[in-house]
């Protein structure tokens, strides 16, 4: 063994192996072997000193001594004052260990005890050899960190070796580590606004060194999106707080971000750190880096992770979702439009067959009525909750041939039912009742409708309307004709005779030719020359200034104004329809011999009190039973044939009173001569003819909105709705449960709206492939071909 920083002693053995001038080396310096020490301190550099470090101000270290032995080969080891025999042997007389005390840099002096741990007790030297090292336990109190510098003294019986003591106390700080941690989770939550996560990082001091660290910051923050694949982006946040987990004396988080001195960290203590960050933009997977700073040493970075994730229960929602919603463009397209497009064309074709209903006789009202109640029930059944799926398109096809064919049949009837009884063809009498009934039958074949209209078109139009005119032309001509007969020599006849005769013969020719057109409107200038005929003789009888036997003057003026008022109206009424000036003038007519007969009834009266004979009496009885008559008449027939009536009544009483006049019969008789300007009835007007129904289209134009229309919503069903639904809850929990497999729903960073997309399309096609499913293949085919394209019209 040999001592740091000597040489090897040198054996006798190897004298003579040496050469001459190494001998004489050796001899001219003998003192040099003696010199080198012959103990060594342990860890004392190649000057002899020893340095030592240390963090705490209570200073303890054990140094070691040792003695070197021989070297390679065997021999003895010269020391100063003598040799040590072998490689093992003891240094004579031991060694004594002496410590100077230690000095500061400012000069102050520190002790240091020393203790042999080998020494005995009240012995000082304690022995030592190259087998047994000697310690040395030092111990002391550092006040104030710096450099102390000293020196350990080893004194043995031939002298004394030093070695240089330094020893540094340095600052105390804390060494923290951070434990690895998993990624954290967290929830996006279910509202839609920002999110807040907390990552808890746990660490612990691990020099044993109590202190202080500084407030953690958050390097650097960055986002993986689940619609970006792995592309990192710097995401959006409000803010990031740093809280110590049980800091606080209860138990609770200390909020470290703004904590003024730093972190108290214990020795060999551990905790946790929370990091809390809010306003996150949405899930994700967000990587990071927190860095602790510790005072004069190395700072300390941290990784961490967070995985951010929507509830897997909005995954389930929307899978769902898409699946009700495929449900309802399915019920949309398949029951509900269309029940609605059919429902709206039975609505217009109820419109329409009201409209043609309202123009029509009691009769044809009637059976309208029946069809309106045949179209309305046909409404019901669509509106029905189950029932109303079974009405198809083949049922509103089979109402168009039926209103056509009531259109047609109240054409023809209402040609028809002008003529009279004794001219209307027993053939089409017969094929409007077999018509009638068709359609008041609710289950007529579309066929037979179809066969039945084409016989209504086939009748001839032209032949009856020839016989109406045919009809009209001799109701008229034989009015006519009764009033020349009875008013030959006056001016009614004079002028009915030469003004009415001769269009009417004209008509007569042209219907003979077929001329069906130019004999209607002859035969309608011929009744407006009638009737104008018969305003302007009613209107001289008026002209009277003189007025009839039982009125006054007030009286009379009344009446006149009246009936002029009524025939002026009538006068503009035939501008348009001739039929109702008619009517307005027989109005006027009645008006005017209702008062004549009244004032004559109290002529009578008059004179039967003054009556001088029974045989005036009775004359006058009969005046007043004629008078009955009359009055009666106007009721129940016209009042021209009243005023014939009452022109019989005028006659009597004349005859009756020529033996005593009175003024009131005097009076009376400068009227009588008035009221045989009285024109016959005139027909009751007919309803136009021509037109027809035209073709009900299969799509009315102008239709109103979806919706616009009763009975909607429709009543829920009470079993087909419950399979319905049946179905539908089965094929969404399908959907669902494959969804949140396949589409990765629970993982840890799901969400995004490209994921909610996917999950929203994944319920609606899992809905709509499994209702084609549930429909056999054919549904399915339906759902990928496209439709066959018709064939053009020909």
């Amino acid at each position: 063994m040999r001592f740091a920083g000597t040489r090897p002693a040198v054996t006798h053995s190897a004298w003579g192996l040496v050469r001459l001038p190494a001998l004489l080396l050796l001899l001219a310096l003998p003192w040099r072997a003696s010199a080198e020490p012959s103990l060594r301190v342990a860890g004392a550099s190649a000057s002899n000193e020893v340095k030592l470090r240390t963090a705490s101000e209570d200073f303890r270290h054990v140094l070691r001594v040792d003695l070197l032995g021989a070297s390679e080969g065997g021999g003895d080891v010269a020391v100063a004052g003598g040799v040590v025999r072998g490689g093992d042997g003891e240094l004579p007389g031991g060694v004594t260990v002496l410590v100077d005390p230690l000095q500061s840099q400012d000069g102050v002096q520190v002790a240091l005890q020393a203790v042999v741990k080998e020494a005995e007790a009240g012995s000082a030297t304690v022995p030592i050899s190259t087998r047994r090292p000697i310690h040395v336990e030092l111990t002391g109190r550092l006040p104030v960190t710096g450099d102390y510098t000293g020196h350990v003294v080893l004194v043995h019986a031939r002298g004394r070796e030093t070695t240089a003591l330094i020893v540094t106390r340095v600052q105390a700080v804390p060494a923290v580590q951070f434990i690895a941690t998993s990624p954290a989770v967290t929830s996006a939550g279910w509202g839609w606004g920002s999110i807040d996560a907390t990552v808890r990082l746990p660490f612990k001091e691990t020099a044993g060194v109590g202190g202080v660290v500084s407030v953690p910051q958050l390097l650097q923050l960055q986002r993986k999106a689940p619609d970006m694949d792995s592309a990192l982006i710097q995401p959006r946040f409000q803010g990031v707080r740093f809280a110590l987990e049980g800091g606080k004396p209860d138990g609770g988080n200390l909020d470290i971000t703004s904590l003024e001195g730093g972190l108290p960290v214990s020795a060999h203590g551990s905790g946790a750190l929370l990091l809390s960050l809010r306003g996150l933009e949405g899930p994700g997977e967000y990587t990071g880096t927190v860095r602790l700073s510790v005072r004069s040493g190395l700072p300390v970075e941290q990784p961490f992770t967070l995985w951010v994730s929507s509830p897997w229960l909005w995954g389930a929602l929307l899978i769902a979702a898409g699946a009700v919603s495929s449900f309802g463009v399915r019920l949309y397209s398949q029951r509900i439009r269309p029940r609605t497009l059919r429902l709206q064309r039975v609505m217009e074709l109820h419109r329409r067959l009201q409209a043609v209903v309202s123009g029509q006789g009691a009769r044809a009202r009637e059976v309208g009525q029946v069809m309106l109640g045949q179209v309305n029930g046909l409404a019901s059944e669509i509106r029905r909750p189950v029932r109303g799926i079974r009405v198809g398109d083949e049922a509103l096809t089979a109402l168009e041939p039926r209103l056509r064919l009531y259109g047609a049949w109240c054409d023809t009837s209402r040609k028809l039912d002008v003529l009279p009884a004794e001219l209307r063809p027993e053939q089409a009498s017969q094929l409007l009742a077999e018509v009638e009934g068709a359609l008041r039958a609710e289950d007529s074949a579309t066929e037979r409708l179809d066969s039945l209209a084409a016989k209504v078109r086939e009748l001839d139009v032209d032949g009856l309307a020839r016989a109406g005119l045919e009809a009209r032309l001799q109701d008229i001509d034989r009015q006519a004709q009764t009033l020349v007969d009875q008013h030959g020599g006056d001016s009614l006849g004079f002028r009915l005779k030469f003004e009415l005769m001769s269009p009417l013969e004209s008509v007569r020719k042209q219907l003979a030719q077929g001329a069906l057109d130019a004999a209607r409107r002859q035969l309608e200038s011929a009744r407006r020359s009638y009737f104008d005929i018969l305003c302007e003789e009613l209107s001289e009888s008026l002209a009277a200034r003189t007025p009839p036997r039982g009125f006054t003057e007030e009286e009379w003026a009344a009446l006149t104004q009246r009936v002029k008022s009524l025939l002026e109206r009538a006068r503009e009424r035939a501008n348009t329809s001739v039929d109702d000036a008619v009517r307005m003038y027989q109005g006027a007519h009645a008006a005017y011999v209702r008062q004549l007969i009244e004032e004559m009834r109290g002529a009578v009266d008059e004179a039967r009190q003054v009556s001088e004979s029974d045989a005036q009496t009775q004359a006058l009885e009969e005046v007043e039973a004629l008078l009955g008559e009359a009055q009666g008449l106007l009721v129940t027939a016209s009042s021209h044939e009243a005023a014939v009536k009452y022109g019989e009544a005028r006659v009597r009483f004349v005859s009756a009173s020529q033996s005593q006049r009175t003024a009131r019969s005097i009076l009376l008789e400068s009227a009588l001569g008035d009221v045989g300007a009285g024109a016959p009835s005139v027909p009751p007007p007919t309803a136009p003819s021509g037109g027809s129904i035209p073709a009900l289209p299969e799509a009315p134009a102008g239709a109103p909105a979806l919706g616009d229309f009763e009975g909607m919503p429709l009543p829920s069903p009470r079993h087909m709705w419950l399979v319905e639904l049946g179905v539908l809850a089965l094929l969404t929990t399908v959907a669902v449960g494959l969804g949140l497999q396949l589409l990765n729903v629970f993982s840890p960073t799901w969400g995004g709206f490209g994921a909610g997309m996917t999950a929203f399309l994944w319920g609606f096609g899992l809905h709509q492939v499994g209702n084609a499913t549930f429909e056999g293949i054919t549904g399915l085919l339906t759902r990928v071909e496209r439709p066959a394209t018709p064939p053009p019209a020909v």
